[in-house]
């Protein structure tokens, strides 16, 4: 639902940056590419 996917993004996309950022992280730790993908 709408309500559910602002919560997950977070204000200003907090919440949606500190997942990239993590997944960043995991993801040059196992030399990968990866991409964070949001769906309604």
């Amino acid at each position: 639902a709408k309500e559910d996917l602002g919560k997950v993004i977070g204000k200003q996309g907090r919440t949606a940056r500190a997942m990239r950022t993590i997944l960043g992280a995991a993801s040059t730790k196992l030399r990968k590419r990866s991409v964070l993908e949001i769906l309604e």
